[in-house]
């Protein structure tokens, strides 16, 4: 080890205590999602990059493959978590030792996940009657090791609000692991590059997270209050893993009944939709984690920033989802390719459920910083059994059934996540509500003058239609906003904040 064992507790109180002043906490958590957001952004256009690029080298098929073996190793992902890093970023008081035992728990169920995926490389590719998942599965368990290693250091980072290395780590990781796949690509290396891409990601984010977070843990040890940090992330773990296996139940049930192929197709309109509102809310979620977690006690300030968070969420994700409704075969048309037009009904429906899903997550998050661990538990097995039951059921209808799934159970579910879920915490249904109502009627206005755009004034090219409507969008957005009850006195106050915060930023040593 380096150093003596003060020297390593010394350290680590120096970087958890380094912004723990209440004074900076509103502009820490601007400073922090604005720099994040930027990077993550950058983050997202690489990615969109790739997938053009990528769709036109390799073919659905090569997609599908990797698709039916995420589906089930995402699932082992989350279980070499199991909630610890969130039990870090929420518990009011941590202490060396506490992060120390929790890392080496981390540390041993990322082997322990890896060698269960190694396991089941065998029954992965007799279910989907394909042997050549058999060496995909292989590759993509080795990366649960190294990964298993950082959780702890980049839950540390959140705690400390240092989002921008975060960010800044994931740009880097995604580029070069973009950089390997499509090199092998072109190389003709078929749907071994996507493999590559998601090992090797794994292995940079280890890098730059251990290289960014200089804490060095000790040895595990007893009576640290660890087990009381371990319940409460395994109900939260619970929740991620029952969520994480019902939203990829959709391609095990259309890559076991229909094939690579369509799985493909269905995984691409998935994630073509899901990887911008990713890219753009997870700065704002990872922020607001953190920041919620310090006003457990002070319910009116919590009260207030939440509802400022869910009215910046859902300015940000619903008018993107009404986008990407409207122009749903101009994207599939210009970023994968005509080959792929296919999977448009597909990213129709899922942009349509992103509507308001995005929105609803953010009750979870309610839960998760008032400690109501054990709620969001049931919440969330409830919701993820609907969603099953109805991927099952939308089978018969195809690849788009099952897409359709998802918009019956956000809706389905919104009602009992919001009467149960915010029950006893310091907001209610009418701060959600009166939070979404502007952005919501904002973003319908839109997507109503896009389409009538569309059909009456445009010439059908995929391309020139897209860059009209992403020019005009944004400009109606704002202006509808602007136009709407109360809406210039809440984009005034959110620049404020951010002017304020970049202000402190200048003016701190």
């Amino acid at each position: 080890m380096i150093g003596s064992r003060q020297e390593r507790v010394a350290r680590f109180d120096r970087l958890v205590g380094a912004r723990a002043d209440p004074d900076d906490l509103k502009s820490d958590s601007v400073r922090g999602g604005a720099f994040s957001a930027a990077a993550e952004g950058i983050d997202f256009f690489l990615r969109l990059g790739s997938i053009a690029v990528l769709a036109r080298l390799l073919v659905p098929e090569h997609f599908g493959l990797i698709a039916m073996v995420l589906s089930v190793t995402t699932v082992a992902e989350r279980f070499k978590d199991l909630g610890l890093s969130i039990a870090t970023v929420q518990r009011k008081d941590l202490t060396h030792d506490q992060v120390s035992t929790l890392f080496w728990i981390n540390g041993g169920l990322g082997l322990l996940s890896g060698l269960v995926v190694a396991l089941l490389a065998v029954p992965i590719a007799r279910f989907f009657h394909d042997d050549r998942l058999i060496g995909i599965t292989l590759a993509i368990a080795a990366s649960f090791v190294w990964s298993g290693l950082t959780i702890q250091h980049q839950a540390l980072l959140r705690r400390t609000m240092r989002f921008g290395y975060i960010a800044i780590i994931s740009v880097c990781a995604s580029l070069l692991s973009i950089v390997v796949a499509i090199l092998m690509a072109m190389n003709d290396y078929g749907y071994w590059a996507l493999v590559a891409r998601e090992v090797s990601r794994s292995a940079f984010l280890a890098i730059g997270i251990w290289g960014a977070c200089r804490w060095i843990p000790d040895a595990p040890s007893r009576n640290t209050g660890a087990w009381e940090m371990m319940r409460f992330g395994g109900s939260l773990a619970l929740v991620q893993l029952a969520t994480l296996f019902s939203l990829n139940f959709g391609s095990i049930v259309i890559g076991r009944v229909f094939g690579a192929g369509p799985v493909g197709l269905y995984r691409q309109g998935y994630s073509l939709v899901l990887g911008p509102f990713t890219q753009l809310t997870y700065p704002i979620w990872s922020v607001s984690e953190a920041a919620l977690s310090r006003m457990q006690d002070d319910f009116e300030r919590y009260r207030s920033y939440y509802r400022r968070l869910l009215t910046l969420f859902s300015g940000i994700t619903m008018p993107l989802a009404a986008f990407l409704a409207i122009h749903a075969e101009q994207i599939v048309l210009v970023f994968l390719g005509a080959d792929w037009i296919e999977a448009t009904p597909i990213f129709r429906i899922m942009a349509i459920a992103s509507f308001l899903y995005p929105a609803a997550t953010t009750i979870s998050l309610v839960m998760i910083t008032s400690g109501q661990s054990t709620r969001l538990l049931w919440l969330g097995l409830m919701t993820a059994a609907c969603l099953m039951a109805l991927c099952l059921l939308g089978a018969m209808w195809g690849p788009s059934g099952v897409a359709a799934a998802h918009i019956f159970t956000t809706l389905l579910m919104l009602g009992p996540r919001l009467y149960f879920g915010l029950r006893g915490t310091p907001v209610g249904a009418s701060d959600f509500f009166a939070s979404i109502a502007r952005p919501a009627m904002a973003s319908l206005l839109m997507a109503a003058v896009l389409w009538l755009l569309e059909r009456n004034y445009l010439d059908g090219q995929a391309f020139t239609t897209l860059v009209i409507g992403g020019i005009a969008g944004p400009l109606l957005y704002l202006s509808l906003w602007t136009a709407l009850p109360g809406g210039r006195h809440e984009l005034v106050a959110l620049t404020r904040a951010l002017s304020l915060a970049i202000q402190r930023r200048k003016a701190a040593p």
